[in-house]
Formats: structure tokens, sequence, C-alpha cells
């Protein structure tokens, strides 16, 4: 499994929203819903919702957060187990249960993923979430989630890193200055 190479913030849930939702020629079915803690199922209901807590706090420019996660080609799980992997992978990533968030499901040529939408503003009290280093802490976490639900082990950065480069870079000489 695999997520975006970095981590989207943005200021609008609405641009994010459509495009995870809006049916495309090149998906194989029409992307739905499949989990989260959001009442709404709808473009209009889910931007009413994130909407909200943008107003706890007008704060914050970049309220928005978005990854997905795909599966290695021909790899398919249920809608269920979708939403369960994903609960986890939000969990160690630092989101709590009162951080909105929704799951939407492609399905394309390129095999099944799910976009990961979720408000950095807690809904309770207006806390935001930080995510420090979420890059490297994500493709961990996914990692340790293909391990833990017997997905399909990918080769992470680090990895592909170690490929491309036989030999690490020499160190440079100290300068005065």
């Amino acid at each position: 499994m695999k997520g975006m190479q970095k981590i989207k913030r943005g200021k609008q849930f609405t641009g994010v929203v459509v495009y995870a939702l809006e049916p495309a020629s090149h998906h194989k079915t029409d992307p739905r819903v499949i989990g989260g803690n959001m009442a709404g199922n709808n473009i209009v209901d889910l931007i009413r919702e994130f909407g909200q807590t943008k107003i706890l706090r007008p704060d914050i420019k970049k309220p928005v957060w978005h990854n997905s996660l795909r599966l290695p080609h021909g790899e398919k799980l249920s809608e269920a187990q979708w939403a369960t992997v994903a609960d986890d992978y939000m969990s160690r990533m630092g989101f709590t249960d009162t951080h909105l968030r929704c799951y939407v499901l492609h399905n394309d040529k390129a095999g099944q993923h799910i976009h990961i939408i979720a408000s950095r503003i807690d809904i309770t009290d207006g806390k935001l979430y930080l995510g420090k280093n979420e890059n490297l802490i994500s493709t961990r976490i996914i990692q340790q989630l293909e391990l833990d639900y017997s997905l399909t082990r990918t080769k992470g950065p680090e990895a592909e890193a170690s490929l491309t480069s036989p030999s690490p870079k020499p160190k440079r000489k100290k300068t005065r200055n």
C-alpha cells in the first residue's frame, strides 16, 4: 500500500471533496464515501459539515488535510476492510475521533485506493492537529499496516533510495564559517 508522496493541506474543503466524489471516466465505479465519522455522504453535506470546523478557528489558513492510500494493482479490500484500515491509520497519525474525516473509495485501472479528507481542527475544542514530520511518519505507519493487515508489502522510500544511490554521500569538510 502506498500513500501520496506528500500529504496535502489546503484552504478550502470544497475542491478536495468535489474532486474525491465526482465521477470521472477513468473510474470503474462511481466514488463513494465508505467511512469516517461524518453524518453526510454527498458533496454538499460534507462541505457543510467540514465548514463548521472552520468557524471554530478562523485564524487557521489551511484546515484541510488530505492523503490517499493505494493498494498494489490486483489487490482489493472490501469497503468495511478499507474503513478499518483507514481508521487505524488516522489514529496512528494522531487524529482523534473528534477530528471530522471521511474516506472515499476510488476504483480505476491502477487499482483500488481511498482518499482520506480530514479537518485539522478538533470539532469539540478547536485544537489544531499539527502533524510534524507527517510524511515520514505516514510511510512508516503504512508499512506497519501492511504487516498488521496481511497486505502486500511494498517498498518504502528508504529501500528505493538505497537502490538508486549505492554509496552514502561523502562528508563535507568543516569550514571556518
